[in-house]
């Protein structure tokens, strides 16, 4: 009986440290950035359509990190602030001038 009591503790703590926060995006081609979550922006450079390629730039606490050739479907992880969970963008479809993903950040 301990044994079960001690893995359900365990099992709530970890879906705890896993919760996150998920936000769907679709970004358009432009010079502003589109803040998805705050502290975090993201203006998109370009795409390429035939190889399901695309470059952002990414802005992260007012530092900008150009990012160039990247797949879709290839996580990128990075982190906010003093927090220890990163935050991970996805790029599920790369079309004419626009990308559609998710953002998932923590709680």
């Amino acid at each position: 009986m301990k044994t079960l009591i001690a893995s359900l503790i365990i099992a709530v703590s970890l879906a705890a440290q896993t919760a996150r926060d998920v936000t769907e995006f679709t970004i358009f081609k432009r010079s502003e950035p589109l803040n998805i979550v705050p502290e975090v922006g993201i203006v998109l450079k370009g795409t390429d359509v035939a190889k399901q390629r695309f470059k952002i730039d990414l802005i992260v606490e007012g530092h900008k990190i150009e990012m160039k050739d990247l797949n879709i479907k290839i996580p990128l992880t990075f982190y906010v602030g003093s927090n220890t969970e990163p935050h991970e963008f996805l790029v599920t479809k790369v079309a004419q001038d626009q990308i559609v993903g998710r953002l998932s950040s923590p709680k």
